[in-house]
């Protein structure tokens, strides 16, 4: 009965992937004779934010079972952050002051392109014409690619990194950036935040003294934890995030757009107390998606 939502969705895919110069139609007569024309197929996705309706997702999604590593890809390897570390990022900034930020990065591994290299054809996606004697040679990573993930990933510390975000050695997936707030200080190090404990001292600056009007301690900072193409952020001053947000803008390669205050994360929603900094975690929506699932939304609880 939907059937038009489903055929909208195809087409802003597709319209999507073609503006972004994903591939290139080529002859068939014209590829290595080595090469495998590897197949994709469409996934079809109701979209849902706090457990309501949101949208209708269609994402062509390559096979990427059909790849054979040093022929269509070299590397795979992605790192995604952890549970800990987010809880840990969470418990450490829950302090008044600290503001959290969803930025979401719209078609994230089509933003990544090949590896130097590596050559994916592609034979024409379902209910899309190319010709007759035609295929996809692919320019940049689409979802089911094996190498997807980590050419994101790199094009997103490349990036990041650019921006001023130092990333952690511990976590890759983690991205700090701090600065001195008061004016007159020199630059801060390692030894002044973990040794010092200039980040555990968060006195009240006057305005007069603050390099960042919005922040009101000592040390501005902001922290970014990534989970594939989700970026959750804690910070405590606007200006380092606006500075981020227009470097990665001029950038051009990654396409990030504000989702409000980060109150969904990996299956977790979020509330904040402004007031106290205090965070609470909670898993109902989850667990009534399970429930519905199985077919046990009318159980009674023991």
């Amino acid at each position: 009965p939907d059937y038009k939502y489903w055929e909208q969705a195809m087409f802003k895919e597709i319209t999507v992937l073609e503006e972004m110069g994903c591939w290139t139609i080529v002859k068939l007569t014209s590829i290595p004779r080595a090469a495998k024309l590897i197949s994709s197929r469409w996934v079809y996705k109701l979209k849902y934010r706090d457990g309501e309706y949101e949208r209708h997702k269609a994402r062509l999604v390559a096979l990427g079972y059909q790849q054979e590593k040093g022929r269509d890809y070299f590397d795979s390897f992605a790192p995604t952050c952890s549970q800990t570390t987010l809880r840990l990022v969470l418990a450490l900034t829950a302090v008044p002051g600290w503001h959290s930020l969803d930025l979401d990065a719209v078609c994230a591994f089509i933003s990544s392109d090949l590896a130097e290299g590596e050559h994916v054809y592609m034979k024409a996606p379902p209910g899309y014409d190319i010709g007759e004697g035609n295929c996809l040679s692919m320019n940049k990573c689409i979802y089911g690619l094996v190498q997807a993930p980590r050419q994101y990933y790199l094009l997103c510390r490349e990036v990041y990194g650019q921006a001023g975000l130092q990333r952690l050695q511990t976590d890759e997936c983690v991205f700090v950036r701090y600065v001195s707030n008061i004016k007159g200080q020199p630059q801060l190090t390692n030894e002044d935040l973990l040794i010092n404990g200039k980040f555990l001292n968060m006195e009240f600056v006057p305005d007069k003294m603050r390099v960042y009007k919005s922040c009101s301690h000592p040390v501005a900072a902001m922290i970014l934890v990534m989970y594939v193409d989700n970026n959750g952020i804690r910070h405590n001053c606007e200006e380092l995030v606006q500075e981020f947000e227009k470097f990665v803008k001029m950038d051009g390669r990654i396409n990030l757009q504000r989702e409000g205050e980060l109150d969904w994360f990996l299956s977790v929603r979020y509330s904040y107390c402004k007031l106290t900094g205090a965070i609470c975690c909670s898993q109902e929506a989850y667990i009534h998606r399970l429930l519905v699932k199985y077919g046990m939304e009318h159980a009674n609880p023991c």
